[in-house]
């Protein structure tokens, strides 16, 4: 595979797509809480429809990582954004939670349809430098729009009402397809693949590893989007804060997002460069940031806030080693996108299992509970990724 662009050109373009994706299925995360109150479900309730998107969008990981290395990974894309753009459009329109959920878990499945063939693109097109370099670039792409939708959904909330997000995330998700069109022929995808890529193959020596490394991506989706989807509910009721405000300190995550994975990025580029061994360092220090918040959680709302927002950088520093950086290490075997696919697909897993869990923990149990809880699932990966350290280790020699 070849680009006919330069290296900063393909980061930019891919960068911009991924800010897409993120504009388009973290909108409805971002005015939740006031979806929930303009509509009078309740959090329980209303939570089966990001549920479903997690579901689609990990299984959609899988079969779109699949495809993605069999065909072009640019019709892929193409796809995904082209159904993301009509649901967005949709979705204000409907009425009921069961059309709502059906819309969203469509949204789910084509989201799914860009990270994969993403990094199938970034790793045969560019060398293991510029793509742990591009990967940033493209990864930061999506936090900036998480950063954009948290910031201005409150402000459209304001001027009109939610519906209107939907709206101009479709307006967004029109731009991006012309921006891919003009793309789609410059990269050049060899049709003759090695006999490898034809069929799955996974080396036995990566599999012990692999399982640990598969169930830590589980705990940290758990811990991410636990965290930042509830943040707003949980400013709400603890500090009695504004629904519209409190989405404002929700921007927080974005920019502690960006910032962590360029220091984390740059730390395993000239320092630890065993995406394992980082990922340990750093879930070991979530544990210990979420013991404290765990004895402090309704002391002070700024402390609140830098405590969440240290947690969840942490996190996403684990969610680059473990999605950006370990399936590059199959290249040879000639399933990156696969490979890609089924790892962030657990991640959506863990997204699933707490999206729904946390929002039944705090209305059965109150959020002390709930943040010991997290602390619980940190302490488990802080075990889980140091178990796969020296069985990883030992694979990536070969």
């Amino acid at each position: 595979m070849k680009a006919l662009i330069s290296n900063k050109k393909l980061t930019l373009i891919l960068a911009l797509i991924y800010f897409t994706s993120y504009v388009t299925r973290l909108n409805l995360t971002a005015v939740v809480a006031e979806v929930i109150s303009s509509t009078g479900y309740s959090k329980s309730s209303f939570s089966i429809v990001l549920v479903f998107l997690s579901i689609t969008y990990g299984v959609g990981q899988i079969v779109n990582g699949i495809i993605g290395d069999k065909i072009k990974p640019q019709l892929i894309i193409l796809c995904g954004l082209i159904t993301t753009t009509i649901v967005n459009f949709v979705f204000p329109f409907s009425t009921t939670i069961l059309f709502m959920t059906i819309l969203w878990a469509i949204n789910g499945f084509a989201q799914a349809m860009m990270w994969p063939p993403m990094v199938r693109i970034m790793v045969n097109t560019l060398d293991e430098e510029t793509y742990n370099k591009t990967v940033i670039g493209v990864i930061n792409g999506g936090h900036i729009g998480t950063l954009f939708i948290y910031i201005f959904s409150p402000i459209i909330i304001l001027l009109s009402s939610w519906k209107f997000v939907f709206i101009t995330s479709s307006i967004i998700g029109v731009g991006a397809i012309i921006l891919w069109l003009l793309t789609y022929n410059k990269i050049i995808v060899d049709d003759i693949q090695t006999k490898e890529s034809k069929s799955f193959v996974f080396p036995s020596t990566a599999l012990f590893p692999v399982i640990f490394i598969f169930l830590t991506v589980i705990l940290q989706g758990m811990l991410r989007d636990g965290i930042t989807t509830w943040m707003p509910s949980y400013l709400i009721e603890v500090f009695d804060f504004s629904e519209e405000i409190s989405i404002f300190f929700t921007v927080s995550l974005a920019i502690i997002s960006i910032l962590s994975t360029v220091v984390f990025g740059y730390i395993y580029r000239k320092f630890i460069k065993n995406e394992i061994l980082l990922a340990f360092i750093i879930f070991l220090v979530a544990l210990l940031l979420n013991i404290v918040f765990y004895f402090t959680y309704n002391f002070n709302i700024v402390f609140s806030i830098i405590m969440i927002t240290l947690i969840v950088g942490c996190i996403h520093g684990v969610n680059l080693c473990l999605i950006s950086f370990v399936p590059k290490r199959f290249k040879k075997y000639g399933n990156i996108s696969t490979i890609s696919g089924i790892t962030n697909s657990f991640t959506y897993v863990g997204a699933a299992i707490s999206t729904y869990g946390v929002a039944n923990l705090v209305e059965n149990n109150g959020w002390s509970f709930t943040i010991g809880i997290w602390a619980l699932i940190a302490l488990i990966g802080v075990v889980s990724i140091f178990i796969s350290y020296k069985p990883w280790k030992d694979f990536i020699k070969k």
